[in-house]
């Protein structure tokens, strides 16, 4: 590519050369090293346009993928800090050894649609204080819909 456009350039020069030796001064002269001067600046720019057509093929071909293990494990993660910060909110209202599950919708991202909350390893759990726990769940991962379950009386 390179020895190519370095030919036309020799060439062009090679031409500008001739044209001023052929032809003669006035009117004439100047619209034609006008064109030429015209050529020259096409013949330099050229490897522009290739590096411009170039980078659009490359730019083309390309195909970004999520690595999907990667973005599991993320997401992994985040259920278990988020099922953590749950438990310990339950805990400071007086709620300890709840056991939290953080079930995401899987819309390819991260959002928590449904939590399950274990209350049988709770020992003072009571039927009042469901409403209690819902709504601490909901005020930490904003979800719809919260399940209690293993209630003891």
């Amino acid at each position: 590519m390179i020895q190519a456009w370095l030919t036309s350039v020799v060439g062009i020069v090679a031409a500008g050369v001739l044209l001023d030796i052929i032809l003669p001064e006035g009117d004439t002269a100047k619209y034609a090293k006008g064109v030429y001067a015209l050529i020259v600046v096409l013949v330099l720019a050229s490897p522009v346009t290739e590096l411009v057509k170039s980078l659009k093929e490359v730019r083309s071909s390309e195909t970004l993928a999520a690595d999907g293990s990667f973005l599991d494990a993320l997401e992994y993660r985040r259920e278990q800090a988020d099922e953590a910060l749950v438990e310990k909110a339950l805990a400071e209202i007086g709620l300890d050894g709840c056991k939290v599950n953080i079930f995401a919708a899987a819309d390819g991202g991260y959002t928590p649609e449904r939590v399950n909350v274990d209350v049988s390893g709770c020992e003072n759990f009571r039927r009042e204080d469901e409403q209690r726990a819902v709504e601490t769940v909901k005020l930490k991962l904003g979800c719809k819909e919260v399940r209690i379950y293993g209630q003891r009386e």
